[in-house]
């Protein structure tokens, strides 16, 4: 490929990217995805994504980012916004001799107690339906990463676009904002593995193959019956050395006395012998 052609794909694919960038905002990516003119990187703390976004100089105004497509989010309620983005950045960016990305993570609970102090007073009811409105419009326009369901938050990553003078300011401002407590996280769960439907070593499904072999009917297990009747006085299998069974005469069976002699059926037949 000649020069001229390795330009023209390069500006391309920098406008094709900065096109995305204008429509969607900041944007997660992998981490081998070539880089942008133009375009600032951030990595996330585990390294397993970046983010693109704008290079913005310092101190750029409305007309700067008119220029770069990239105008300001217009949101509602803009001092509550702003009020609650400030406690985030109290909560979340506790080392501020540094930039402030990527910060540390925050808990709902943190926030609710700053807010608590900065209007001094103690936590009301309201105080959370304001709260969760600024942090959803504000995760919406990646100044947050807020999630939800565990009531945490990080900085987003348009903090990457503050300056120098910008985090002095919000040195200042964090300086005079209520100390946080203690951050208290959720344990995080481990993914489940997912089970695989076709295993490579799966069993045989015919009938003969899944049951095990039926034990002959000479190694089965006596049943109780038989090891009675095994271990009986007078049987067979209680003496190796018995002598075989033989029938006994008919004379030894008529010489017993028969069982209805040996004891009166009730008290009245005793009392007519008598």
């Amino acid at each position: 490929m000649s020069t001229p052609e390795v330009v023209e794909s390069g500006r391309s694919y920098n406008a094709l990217w900065w096109a995305k960038v204008q429509s969607a905002g900041p944007l997660q990516v992998s981490p081998d995805t070539p880089p942008v003119s133009g375009l600032t990187r951030a990595a996330e703390p585990d390294g397993a994504s970046v983010w693109m976004l704008p290079t913005l100089p310092d101190g750029a105004g409305h007309g700067v980012l008119e220029e770069l497509g990239m105008p300001p989010v217009a949101v509602e309620q803009p001092n509550e916004t702003a009020r609650v983005l400030a406690i985030c950045v109290a909560c979340c960016w506790p080392d501020r001799s540094g930039s402030a990305w990527p910060g540390v993570v925050g808990t709902l609970t943190q926030i609710k107690a700053v807010y608590a102090g900065l209007r001094g007073r103690p936590e009301q009811s309201s105080d959370l339906t304001l709260i969760i409105g600024s942090l959803r419009r504000l995760h919406a326009t990646s100044w947050l990463l807020w999630n939800e369901k565990a009531g945490e938050v990080r900085l987003g990553p348009r903090v990457i676009t503050w300056g120098a003078s910008q985090l002095t300011g919000l040195r200042e401002l964090c300086r005079i904002l209520p100390d946080p407590p203690p951050a208290v996280l959720a344990p995080k769960q481990q993914p489940q593995p997912t089970p695989d439907p076709l295993p490579s070593n799966a069993a045989p499904t015919s009938p003969d193959a899944a049951s095990p072999t039926t034990p002959p009917s000479d190694a089965a297990s006596p049943s109780p019956s038989d090891a009675a009747s095994a271990t009986a006085p007078g049987s067979d299998a209680a003496s190796p050395d018995a002598a075989p069974f033989t029938t006994p005469p008919s004379d030894a069976t008529s010489e017993q006395p028969a069982a209805t002699d040996a004891a009166p059926s009730s008290p009245a037949a005793t009392e007519e012998d008598r």
